[in-house]
């Protein structure tokens, strides 16, 4: 007998642990890279018009947020072919 029928532990998409690490390190730092603009794009916007600082974190919320509703549908996307292990 051969063991070539075993089951891979990385499920149906075939993606090895190393392949998903990265790919969740590359996430990562583009979410970084993101909010760090938008946080310095309002710093600079806020500090040449002198608008008030309620503002200021009433905006950053609200990029940060509809940011990470957008970019959420996109994981889900990727999962909903996935078998469940």
């Amino acid at each position: 007998m051969s063991d070539d029928a075993t089951p891979t532990r990385s499920g149906s998409s075939g993606t090895s642990a190393a392949e998903t690490a990265v790919r969740a390190v590359a996430r990562l730092g583009v979410d970084l890279l993101v909010v760090t603009l938008w946080v310095v794009f309002l710093t600079v916007l806020f500090l040449e018009t002198a608008w008030p600082r309620w503002l200021f974190y009433a905006l950053l919320l609200l990029g940060v947020g509809g940011y990470v509703s957008i970019t959420a549908a996109w994981t889900k996307r990727g999962r909903e072919g996935d078998s469940p292990r």
